[in-house]
Formats: structure tokens, C-alpha cells, sequence
């Protein structure tokens, strides 16, 4: 799944170089250029692209220093885990894929049932604005069982509901949207509105350390650590990882990583 991921992300990559270039074309066949301003504009054109053409290179060659790599399957569902290592995929709308730290490929987040008409959007905004959009978001284990699914609302607010595989409610997530700079902060709450978790996050990097009321750490992740002993698999230098208290009820950690998911899947690259 690593080796797939970095070629999917190799062959988009190109493929925005070969369009990048093509419109250059074009451009350059319209209307040839008789000014420096109109020069520079085309020149920074090609600069985008060469750097798309880097990126595809870059992925490729992390492809084929994986590829080899044998990576047995995973032998535990996200429900056992205690860290998670999040990847941003390639997708129209934000995609994550989901993994142990030891490689094991253990599920993804993608996006369910979108509207032909909504396409152009995932051009025109950045992952924070798309996920906006009220889209419903699954979230399935490595086999493709669905595992609960999550759906944003609200303007002022994120509501961010959160469902079990048959469609009810089992919670939520309010998260003060535009109050702050430093800092985001949250609620998760169960299906009665009772407050299971307070949610604060640094608005810059990202990190969190969640306690319950109890004092008990939920999860915790700081931007930009990675166990250097697992970098061999995880070729990037953007890798999240967050730890997660194991022995959560199946409700609550079902409710904290739906949280989880729509934090990375809103975070723009």
C-alpha cells in the first residue's frame, strides 16, 4: 500500500506537469508574449511546473525504493491500536490513508457518494475549505469494512457528526471555527450532548495533547516527530503519527478517531 501510494501520487504529479505545460503551449500559441511582465508570467508557469515534475521524480524514486519491501499484512483493526500514522492521498477530495508505524496498511478516510457537479471545487479550494462541503466521509478498515462515517455541518461552528456503519448518531464534534489564531478548540460529545472529551490544538502546527476529566491522555501528537527506526517505509519528511489511549470503550475511541480523521483531512498541504 506505501509503494501504490507514492506511485498514485508519481502519476497524478505528471499528469499536472503534462496539463501545466500544455496550457503554457496554448498560451504561448494564442498570444506570444511581447512584454517582460507577459514573460514572467509565463516563466512562472513553467516554474510550477518544473516543480510538479520534481514531486513526480520525487515519488518515483520513493516507489521503487519501496516497492521491493515486503510488508506483511496488519494483524490488529484500528480499534487496537495505540498511534496511528496518517498520510494525505491523492484524490479530487481530501483522502487519508491510515497505517501502523511498522508499515501494516490498516484502513482509510475517503469521501462517499459525490455530486459530478462538485468536481471543479476540489481545483478551485484548499482542503480546509473543502471539507466545508457537507460530504459524508467513510472510514474503513484495511478489507473495506466500513468502520463509521462522519459528516460536517455548520457555519459559525464545525458540527461534525459522527454515525456506526448502520447510520445512527453515536456523537459529535463542535469545534469553534475563526475564534482564534493560536489556538483551535473543541468538544467531543456522545449522542446525549455530554461533553467526553475537551479538544485544544495549537492553530499553527497542529499539536494536541487530549485529557479527559479525569486527567487521562487520549491522544497526543506533536507535528514533525516521526520514530526515526521506521523513516526506511515512511520515505516523506511530512509523516503524522498520534498516540492513542488503547483501552478506551469502543464508543469513545470510535468518537476520538472520527475527531482525528476530520482534523487530518481538514489540515491543506
Amino acid at each position: 500500500m506505501i509503494a501504490s501510494m507514492y506511485d498514485r501520487r508519481a502519476k497524478a504529479a505528471w499528469l499536472v506537469t503534462a496539463v501545466i505545460f500544455l496550457i503554457t503551449v496554448i498560451i504561448l500559441l494564442i498570444d506570444w508574449p511581447d512584454s517582460s511582465n507577459d514573460w514572467g508570467t509565463i516563466a512562472s508557469i513553467g516554474f510550477v511546473g518544473l516543480a510538479m515534475a520534481g514531486v513526480a521524480m520525487s515519488s518515483r524514486s520513493k516507489y521503487n525504493e519501496v516497492k521491493d519491501i515486503h510488508i506483511p499484512e496488519t494483524a490488529k483493526s484500528i480499534m487496537e491500536l495505540d498511534h496511528l500514522v496518517l498520510k494525505k492521498d491523492v484524490g479530487f477530495f481530501p483522502r487519508l490513508l491510515l497505517f501502523e508505524k511498522q508499515g501494516h496498511y490498516v484502513g482509510t478516510v475517503k469521501p462517499l457518494h459525490i455530486p459530478f457537479f462538485l468536481y471543479p471545487v476540489s481545483f478551485l479550494l484548499r482542503d480546509s475549505l473543502i471539507m466545508m462541503i457537507p460530504l459524508r466521509y467513510g472510514v474503513f478498515s484495511y478489507d473495506g469494512t466500513l468502520l463509521f462515517t462522519l459528516k460536517r455541518t455548520g457555519m459559525k461552528d464545525s458540527r461534525v457528526h459522527i454515525y456506526d456503519p448502520n447510520g445512527e448518531n453515536i456523537g459529535v464534534y463542535v469545534q469553534e471555527d475563526f475564534r482564534s489564531v493560536t489556538k483551535v478548540k473543541g468538544r467531543l460529545k456522545d449522542e446525549e450532548g455530554q461533553v467526553i472529551l475537551p479538544v485544544e490544538m495549537k492553530g499553527f502546527s497542529g499539536d494536541f495533547s487530549l485529557f479527559d476529566e479525569d486527567g487521562e491522555q487520549w491522544a497526543h501528537f506533536y507535528n514533525g516527530y516521526f520514530p526515526h527506526t521506521y523513516t526506511t517505509l515512511f520515505r516523506d519528511m511530512d509523516n503524522d503519527i498520534v498516540d492513542i489511549k488503547e483501552d478506551l470503550s469502543q464508543k469513545n475511541k470510535t468518537l476520538l478517531l472520527a475527531m482525528i480523521c476530520y482534523v487530518f483531512l481538514e489540515r491543506s498541504r
